[in-house]
């Protein structure tokens, strides 16, 4: 195994938490050695390579909407401005989300993460991690790419894998879903050769497919949910929605396999239904995922918990980092269309604690986005793509406050640069949002 050299934050995951943390260790220390570690072809997690091409979170679910994350998400929404990589205006469906195409975000991330200074690693994989021998903190990660395994050292590490992999492999405790349950994931299935004059609508897909159901009860019919957003995407006009869904272990291969053959058979019967609409009947699957939108698998045990009750009684935290302002989401197998609670969070939004992104047994590992610790209710809120850029960019800022610093930092550094950094911690001070269409 090669040995390579240190670097100040090694961040694990290069989805929109991942980001954030990258971005959020230089902002803490501008000369720090990041390195960000990523599995796939491109940066941009599920926006690029799950085809869940809606950044949900970012705006207070309220009727008077305002932007819940500050201003890393402000830099990213100008430059796919630029690059017409997304609206002007966010859409309102349920919640609020802001549509973005994928193949500009990927520039967009490629060049932010280049002004940074942050190094990249791509088709890299954390295979395993190692743990001092005489304190409760990680030392190194194993990365396999096609040349073999490589050691890669840290001084502060933030798990933004979404599985909890680099926890895992390092010994830092763990746990799959919660209670004994997981959020259902979903494959993102993009249609093209919709007539222009169709004027498809989510309500007009369910109908269709509910009757669908109805007629080939006890047939065997593949079909699943009948619930799902409609997205049209800005350039191609192409069409997505989260149909196809699978209950799976995302930590076993083989459940993972079954699923995604599973899924993909149901996109082609979803697009046979839909096929039967008015000007639907040139329909057809430009593509699918390309990977399955896992939507809960690792939790790292954190110091703290965010809880149901955290978020409905708007428990104010003094540690405070986030803003989350998604609701409590949870996808349910037991329901017989496995369709989905939608819970909004009193005022809008809820508080996201340092806490729960400090994993409780090894003091320089941090986590964000979906392996942030929450309860059912809690987890299901926060992990979405817009709230994972605030949180990875809270989990960066305190790995690069450890790296410099050691043990002599306080919450209130991580709570000053954020703010420094545009980040937005108190909910009576938000901006308002764009017109939302």
């Amino acid at each position: 195994m090669a040995i390579s050299s240190t670097y100040d934050v090694i961040v694990v995951g290069g989805g929109a938490a991942g980001i954030g943390a990258a971005v959020g260790a230089k902002q803490a220390n501008p000369s720090a050695r990041v390195l960000l570690v990523e599995s796939e072809a491109c940066l941009g997690g599920a926006a690029t390579h799950r085809g869940v091409v809606s950044y949900c979170g970012l705006y207070t679910l309220e009727e008077n909407a305002r932007v819940a994350v500050g201003q890393i998400w402000g830099q990213l929404r100008r430059r796919l401005l630029e690059v017409a990589g997304t609206a002007e205006s966010p859409v309102r469906h349920r919640g609020i989300f802001q549509v973005i195409d994928p193949e500009c975000l990927k520039l967009v991330l490629d060049d932010l993460v280049t002004e940074y200074n942050i190094e990249v690693l791509l088709h890299a994989t954390v295979v395993g991690a190692q743990r001092s021998a005489v304190n409760d903190t990680l030392v190194s990660v194993d990365v396999q790419d096609r040349r073999g395994a490589h050691r890669v050292y840290g001084r502060a590490f933030v798990d933004c894998s979404g599985d909890g992999d680099l926890a895992y492999h390092g010994g830092a405790s763990t746990r799959h879903g919660n209670h004994g349950r997981v959020n259902l994931g979903s494959l993102a299935i993009r249609f093209g050769g919709v007539a222009a004059d169709a004027n498809p609508t989510a309500a007009m897909w369910r109908q269709a497919l509910v009757e669908a159901k109805l007629n080939t009860k006890g047939s065997g019919s593949v079909l699943k949910k009948v619930d799902s957003v409609l997205i049209r995407l800005p350039r191609s006009g192409h069409l997505v929605c989260f149909l196809p869904t699978a209950c799976y272990d995302t930590t076993d291969t083989a459940s993972i396999t079954q699923a995604e053959m599973s899924a993909r058979r149901q996109a082609q019967e979803y697009c046979r239904v839909l096929q039967q609409l008015p000007g639907h009947g040139d329909m057809y699957i430009v593509s699918t995922g390309p990977n399955f939108g896992t939507r809960e698998s690792r939790h790292v045990n954190a110091v703290y918990q965010l809880t149901k009750q955290d978020i409905t009684t708007r428990t104010q935290f003094t540690d405070v980092v986030a803003l989350g302002a998604w609701a409590a989401e949870f996808h349910d197998e037991d329901d017989p269309n496995w369709a989905s609670t939608f819970e909004l969070p009193p005022g809008g939004c809820f508080e996201i604690p340092l806490g729960c992104l400090q994993s409780s047994d090894t003091s320089n590992l941090f986590v964000a986005g979906r392996c942030a610790d929450g309860d059912q209710y809690a987890a299901s809120a926060i992990r979405v793509m817009g709230t994972s850029l605030a949180t990875g960019q809270a989990a960066g800022v305190a790995a690069s406050f450890v790296a410099q610093k050691g043990t002599d930092w306080t919450v209130r550094d991580v709570q000053e640069c954020l703010k420094a950094a545009g980040a937005f911690l108190d909910s009576s001070k938000l901006p308002a949002a764009p017109p939302i269409s």
